[in-house]
């Protein structure tokens, strides 16, 4: 398993990979800008490449050539609250053309009028605009084992099958119809404002413009999620973050749980319809830790029914995630007394790793530098009292291999 940083995504496109399935959790900024700014990036290309082919190329982009993106999964509201009502179920995933297209053009520039923008918040508007087959060659929301929900909002539905993507199978395990519903009404709120219209405006109309000029990325400020449009956050966690993507990626015998930024709750309750908690527990090999180790999003059920070989936590410092209490509790729930104790059997004197996605020696905010000073204090004080079984690994480098 590799994370990989914005350089070490063009090394895909050096070696001649693709990326099969890009993946957006939700559309927090932390965890949707990344993709924006790979779409950005694509396009950018098939526009100099667009204008190399007619002998007046623009400046070559900034950033290298990214590897050809096959598919995105990211759910999407559309920027008219008429057009986000029905049944969330029978929801179309928002996407609409940057460009049109003609049979013999590839790139032509567009009015106004013909731009079609799929969502109302800045970042996530930007990838659904980014996302259209007959632009970057990228299906969105595309399910190949359940066809009669492609293309429409993905969420854990009654009788759909696990999607596979070469070897590896993929189960939808969250949010539900009720989560992507509250999403819904709060993306409707953020629309009937009229500051937040004439923001969706300038999205809307800002790729036609820039096309112009022989560039795309446009810079605008990310928005703040926090309290988010009225809609009542769940124990502290706010509504998009409980709409996150929980994906469980199965590949011969191996598991890892992706969790965003959802709630413990949530999660449990989509591992358990999905009969995965019917013993009461529930392992895999590697647990992408919810929200980047926040307590918030953690519950004492969770701890106790979930176990991995290698727990993940990406938080950088910032809002002093991964929180010290967090990383207690996991390793209370390896290493404490039984009543804290994982109820997954077998693990006794079995060794796990925790893998930390920056360190202290990672450029960033002098805050939050000081945050990972104190886990890799914490870790190395962790190492020691468990006798050698607990592993902790940090990242300083441009990728972070994971080797199971």
């Amino acid at each position: 398993m590799r994370d990989f940083g914005a350089k070490g995504v063009a090394l895909l496109q050096q070696e001649g990979k693709d990326i099969d399935l890009l993946y957006v959790s939700h559309i927090d900024s932390d965890h949707i800008g990344g993709a924006m700014v790979l779409l950005e990036n694509a396009l950018e290309w098939q526009v100099w490449d667009y204008h190399q082919a007619n002998g007046d190329p623009p400046a070559v982009p900034a950033l290298p050539r990214p590897p050809a993106i096959k598919r995105l999964w990211h759910n999407g509201f559309r920027d008219l609250v008429t057009r986000n009502t029905g049944a969330i179920e029978k929801m179309l995933a928002a996407s609409a053309p940057v460009l049109s297209t003609s049979s013999d053009v590839v790139l032509q520039h567009i009015g106004h009028e013909q731009a079609k923008i799929a969502t109302s918040i800045r970042e996530a508007l930007k990838v659904s605009r980014l996302a259209k087959p007959d632009l970057l060659g990228i299906g969105l929301n595309t399910l190949k084992q359940t066809p009669a929900h492609s293309g429409k909002l993905l969420m854990a539905r009654s009788g759909m099958k696990p999607e596979k993507l070469g070897s590896l199978i993929i189960t939808i395990l969250c949010p539900t119809p009720g989560e992507l519903r509250d999403l819904r009404d709060g993306w409707n709120n953020w629309l009937a404002d009229p500051a937040n219209k004439k923001a969706a405006k300038a999205i809307r109309d800002m790729y036609a413009a820039a096309l112009e000029a022989g560039s795309v990325g446009v810079g605008m400020s990310p928005f703040d999620l926090y309290g988010w449009e009225g809609m009542p956050a769940y124990k502290r966690v706010t509504v998009p973050n409980v709409a996150s993507l929980v994906l469980l990626v199965e590949d011969g015998g191996k598991s890892i749980l992706l969790t965003g930024d959802n709630h413990a709750d949530m999660i449990l309750k989509g591992l358990r319809s999905d009969g995965r908690l019917d013993n009461g527990y529930y392992h895999v090999d590697v647990l992408k830790f919810p929200h980047h180790g926040a307590t918030d999003n953690l519950s004492p059920a969770f701890t106790r029914e979930i176990s991995a070989d290698h727990y993940v936590f990406c938080g950088d410092g910032s809002h002093s995630n991964p929180e010290l209490e967090v990383l207690g509790k996991v390793y209370e729930s390896r290493f404490g007394p039984g009543s804290k104790r994982v109820k997954t059997p077998g693990l006794e004197g079995k060794p796990c790793h925790f893998w930390f996605s920056t360190s202290s020696s990672t450029p960033n905010a002098s805050k939050q530098q000081s945050h990972m000073a104190k886990v890799e204090a914490w870790a190395a004080a962790a190492e020691g009292k468990s006798n050698g079984l607990l592993k902790s690994h940090f990242n300083d480098a441009l990728y972070l291999d994971l080797v199971l």
